[in-house]
């Protein structure tokens, strides 16, 4: 992604570089910041976007931004998938009433907007790929970490040949198998942070294996040192429960 300004901000949404959206959740991390303009904001080039200024957040980006101020729980969404473009997907929310802050990610660029909180449920359902219908279960119970290490390094030839050869263990004509071998598979992980007196800490999450044919639960720790750990035996389990379990799941994390 260019680190060049993007000018095709409106009033209902500013887009900006990954650089620039940096420098504005700084500004506005802790209200020691929130009125004072740091110099990744200066050399971003947000200031002649007229996204910032001496006072620190300005025109469209204070307008959008500001409900980020009383957020004391943020949400994240990624999505991985290899038959994605751009291969990765991230949301952010804040959700606060009346209006909450969404952040998304794609390959024009991090996208900054308000919807109402009531939308909130909607974008999550929408980003975490649920969708209607039975899974079928004909794979194992399990997903190698060496599999889980490459999708969250965003190391997809990794991944897909550690599932090639998880698939070739098993029948060869299993929705699995075909949904692995054909690319057809998506990672989506939901993190709940909370704002606490040390800063954003992340509380619980949710991770799914998503095919063609399949919903799992996939029952793995974020933390990197405690899923090496877990080979052989202790390979993180898949679990398919009916695709509304995820979702009060999923939803449980929104209402914490």
């Amino acid at each position: 992604m260019s680190d060049q300004p993007i000018d095709t901000n409106s009033s209902d949404q500013i887009i900006v570089t990954v650089e620039q959206a940096d420098a504005l959740l700084e500004m506005i991390a802790s209200d020691e910041n929130a009125g004072r303009i740091s110099s990744a904001a200066l050399s971003s080039g947000l200031v002649s976007l007229g996204l910032a200024g001496a006072n620190g957040l300005a025109g469209d980006a204070a307008r959008i931004l500001e409900p980020v101020r009383a957020a004391r729980t943020q949400l994240a969404i990624r999505v991985v998938s290899p038959s994605m473009r751009g291969v990765v997907r991230d949301w952010r929310v804040w959700p606060t009433t009346p209006r909450s802050v969404v952040m998304r990610s794609d390959v024009n660029g991090v996208h900054f907007s308000q919807v109402d909180y009531c939308e909130v449920p909607h974008i999550l359902a929408m980003e975490n790929l649920l969708t209607a219908g039975a899974s079928v279960v004909d794979g194992p119970p399990f997903i190698p970490a060496e599999f889980l290490q490459a999708v969250r390094a965003l190391d997809l030839e990794e991944a897909q040949a550690v599932l090639i050869d998880l698939a070739s263990h098993g029948p060869s004509d299993s929705h699995f198998a075909q949904d692995c071998w054909s690319e057809r598979w998506s990672v989506v992980l939901c993190v709940r942070e909370d704002n606490t007196p040390d800063g954003w800490k992340e509380t619980e999450h949710v991770e799914c294996f998503v095919t063609d044919h399949l919903h799992a639960l996939i029952h793995a720790p974020l933390d990197p040192d405690a899923l090496a750990d877990m080979q052989g035996q202790d390979a993180p389990t898949l679990d398919a429960p009916p695709r509304t379990a995820l979702w009060a799941l999923i939803m449980a994390l929104f209402a914490g």
